[in-house]
């Protein structure tokens, strides 16, 4: 707006100086009546000019403000964020399920167990404890019986380890059985998949073993109830 203001200022300027001298003409010839006719009009003529003048003149533009340029993000910027999450994700996945399916003598192995460990120790029902407990006895048969097949150095103390372990988390899960003469469906379902499963490793384990295995089938066997039930 400066630039308007200026010529706008040297008018007004010259306005007024035009009606210092038209002024100071009159004053010498003023009569007691008022000003004169002759100066009215001369004073109204020279404000119409400049009026004129003022809208006459071409008003130049004001400098243009030039819009702040928007950078642009580019898009592999943007999602970044979306991606290390999702990598991240992906590979928290991956571990756990490597972990998961791990066995004993694995590097991961020790995961699973803690994972299994406080899982149980975070549980507060005494039934869905056992559950979890019959789940993870479930757990180091199958694992016993993948041992079998391993052509391991420490093959028969993994298995000695991983049927003590199947073992006494059976007998945790049981001891929480009301009625031992007459266990629940679950119960009963979950004695005859163990004396499955660990019957047929009975021959193929040492002599060692072999007990454990069959101490443990004579402790689930109570649990199975007849054939059909």
């Amino acid at each position: 707006m400066g630039w308007w203001r200026l010529p706008r200022a040297r008018r007004a300027a010259r306005v007024a100086a035009r009606l210092e001298e038209l002024g100071r003409r009159e004053a010498a010839g003023r009569e007691v009546a008022g000003p004169r006719a002759e100066f009215r009009e001369e004073l109204r003529a020279e404000l119409l000019r400049t009026h004129q003048e003022e809208r006459a003149a071409p008003r130049r533009p004001g400098p243009a403000h030039a819009r702040p340029r928007i950078r642009r993000v580019p898009l592999l910027v943007r999602l970044r964020p979306w991606l290390a999450l999702g990598a991240m994700v992906t590979a928290t996945m991956s571990v756990a399920a490597v972990t998961y399916s791990s066995g004993p003598g694995e590097v991961l192995y020790p995961l699973k167990r803690a994972a299994e460990s406080t899982l149980l120790t975070l549980t507060r029902s005494e039934a869905e404890r056992a559950d979890r407990q019959m789940t993870v006895a479930r757990s180091r048969a199958a694992e016993a019986a993948e041992l079998l097949k391993a052509a391991t150095p420490d093959r028969e103390e993994l298995i000695e380890q991983t049927l003590e372990d199947m073992d006494s988390t059976t007998r945790l899960a049981l001891e929480k059985v009301k009625q031992p003469t007459k266990p629940p469906a679950k119960v009963r379902r979950f004695a005859r998949e163990q004396k499955k499963v660990v019957e047929k490793m009975v021959p193929k384990l040492d002599a060692e073993n072999r007990e454990i295995a069959t101490e443990y089938l004579s402790l689930i066997d109570g649990y199975a109830g007849p054939a059909g039930n």
